[in-house]
C-alpha cells in the first residue's frame, strides 16, 4: 500500500548548446529543413513543452488539454542511437528521467521511455504505463504503447524537435486520483503526448 501511495504521488508529476562535433552535412530530405550527422558524444540541449491531449471518441469531446514546461538533453551515440534526458519543470514536478531511441540523418526521431521509468529503494521498478494507469484509472492500448512504455515518433529539422505518442484509454470506473478529467468516461479516449522542443544554441 505504501508503494502504491508513492506511485500516486509520483503520478502528479506527470498530470540542449550545439556541439562543434558535427562530422558531415547532407542535403535535406523528407521535407525537413536540414539533415546532419552528429559524432558520438555530441550533446544538444533543448527547451520547450510537453502537450497532453485527451479526446472522448463518442462525441469528439475534448476532455483535457495540458502543458508542462521541460528541458531535454540529447546525447548522440553510434549508429544514430541517442539518449534523451528529460526534465519536467513547473507544476509537473521537476523530475528527470531517461528515454532511448534514434535520430536519423534525415531527421526522423523515435524513442521510448526507459523501463523502468522509476526505481524504488528496494530495487523494484515501475513502468511509465503503470504511472499513467495509476493516475488516470484507465487501461491503455494502441500504437503508442509497447512493453510497458510509450513510443514516440516525430522529426528534428536542425532547430525544432517534435515527437508524439498516440494511444487509447478506457476509463469505465470512477477514479478520484485522476485530476486531469472526470471519470468514469463512456467509451474510448484518444490520447496524445507531444514534445515540442527548440534547440538552445
Amino acid at each position: 500500500m505504501t508503494k502504491f501511495l508513492f506511485i500516486v504521488t509520483c503520478l502528479s508529476m506527470f498530470s540542449c548548446s550545439k556541439s562543434d562535433q558535427i562530422t558531415d552535412v547532407i542535403p535535406a530530405d523528407n521535407g525537413l529543413k536540414s539533415a546532419e550527422i552528429y559524432a558520438p558524444g555530441t550533446i544538444l540541449n533543448f527547451s520547450g513543452n510537453t502537450l497532453y491531449h485527451y479526446v472522448k471518441v463518442i462525441d469528439d469531446y475534448v476532455l483535457a488539454d495540458g502543458i508542462c514546461p521541460n528541458e531535454m538533453q540529447i546525447t548522440f551515440q553510434s549508429d544514430n542511437n541517442v539518449e534523451f534526458l528529460i526534465t519536467e519543470n513547473g507544476d509537473c514536478g521537476g523530475r528527470s528521467f531517461y528515454a532511448y531511441g534514434k535520430i536519423t540523418p534525415s531527421g526522423v526521431v523515435t524513442f521510448e521511455y526507459a523501463v523502468p521509468v522509476l526505481t524504488f529503494p528496494d530495487g523494484t521498478g515501475v513502468k511509465i504505463t503503470d504511472v499513467i494507469m495509476g493516475h488516470l484509472g484507465c487501461t491503455l492500448s494502441g500504437p503508442g504503447i509497447s512493453k510497458g512504455t510509450l513510443v514516440f515518433c516525430g522529426k528534428f529539422d536542425g532547430s525544432t524537435l517534435i515527437t508524439t505518442a498516440h494511444f487509447n484509454a478506457k476509463c469505465p470506473d470512477e477514479w478520484p486520483a485522476n485530476n486531469i478529467f472526470p471519470t468514469p468516461v463512456e467509451g474510448p479516449i484518444q490520447c496524445t503526448w507531444t514534445y515540442d522542443m527548440s534547440l538552445v544554441e
